[in-house]
């Protein structure tokens, strides 16, 4: 009799820990409302630093002097920063020296993502992924949101590696939002943190249930995009077209199909927000399976991380 009764409760508690997991797999995220009184520098969408560095970096020439180790200054990271960028013709032979320089600057000043994008870029071609990782949490700063959305970014790097399979693919991305989940805790209007966790979601199987995520985090993004249209206009275009990604990806193809012809209409230049507005309806579906998958996990694109688009103008 106390066997059953043991046996008993505890399958009501394994049932009990699936139905909660379930839940907390399936639930609508908690985002805050998008209005006026939410200023602009609650979205952490102020690239003026990295915009300034990447200047002076093109300022010093073809062949700057690379500076004096360690670091003691913002403008002697910048001039790492420069350094780094100018052995880039140099391809994998200079990777370590190119490495070695970007990490000084990023040590120095952690939230400039000017430096630690490429940094990252760098040490996933490598392989070093991980090593990424551990260097960024051995940082004074390491809870810094722009530091946390670096290790989010690397661990979707890492999804590129031809020999991971699906299940280390979901686990990665999984990891990567979890990354993210904390970034928003801080500050939920981070419009960063939602757009990367929104994509990352975007990219798994329909049948796993991520997609209503996926389409709360970017209806967000797009709502910013309306509130501030004239900012980040490097940005905008890129929400819209996921956030129209997403609705096809859940069978609201006709809904999809008229984010993108609203970002289209105020991004006319875009190349893939044309391509799926002339696309029409009868291949929306299509383009997005084959960008976004379906029913299988898919890689995403592997220029998908790469922040620098921002600020290199």
């Amino acid at each position: 009799m106390k066997k059953s009764i043991v046996l008993t409760a505890a399958l009501m508690i394994v049932i009990l820990a699936a139905l909660w997991a379930y839940m907390t797999w399936t639930s609508p995220y908690k985002l805050p409302s998008v209005s006026s009184d939410v200023p602009w520098t609650s979205y952490q969408l102020d690239f003026s630093k990295e915009e300034k560095s990447y200047r002076n970096a093109k300022s010093l020439g073809e062949k700057p002097e690379p500076p004096a180790l360690p670091l003691m200054s913002e403008e002697a990271a910048d001039r790492a920063y420069a350094y780094a960028l100018s052995l880039s013709k140099d391809g994998d032979g200079k990777r370590d020296e190119r490495i070695r320089y970007l990490q000084e600057a990023v040590r120095l000043v952690p939230r400039n993502l000017a430096y630690s994008t490429p940094l990252r870029l760098e040490m996933a071609a490598a392989g070093q992924g991980e090593a990424f990782v551990q260097f960024m949490d051995g940082l004074k700063e390491a809870d810094l949101p722009q530091v946390r959305l670096q290790k989010a970014m690397s661990l979707v790097d890492r999804l590129q590696e031809p020999t991971i399979g699906t299940a280390s693919l979901g686990q990665l991305s999984y990891l990567s939002i979890e990354v993210l989940d904390k970034v928003l805790e801080d500050n939920p209007y981070d419009w960063m943190a939602h757009y990367a966790r929104g994509v990352n979601n975007l990219y798994w199987p329909v049948g796993l249930q991520r997609i209503d995520k996926s389409i709360q985090d970017l209806a967000f993004c797009v709502a910013v995009a309306h509130s501030f249209a004239d900012r980040s206009p490097v940005l905008w275009p890129k929400a819209y077209t996921a956030l129209g990604d997403a609705l096809v990806k859940k069978g609201d193809v006709k809904e999809g199909m008229q984010v993108w012809k609203d970002g289209l209409k105020r991004f006319p230049e875009h190349e893939e927000l044309k391509r799926r507005v002339q696309a029409g309806n009868g291949q929306a579906e299509q383009i997005v399976a084959k960008e976004r998958g379906m029913e299988q996990f898919q890689r995403p694109a592997p220029d998908m991380t790469d922040f620098s688009v921002i600020w290199n103008k």
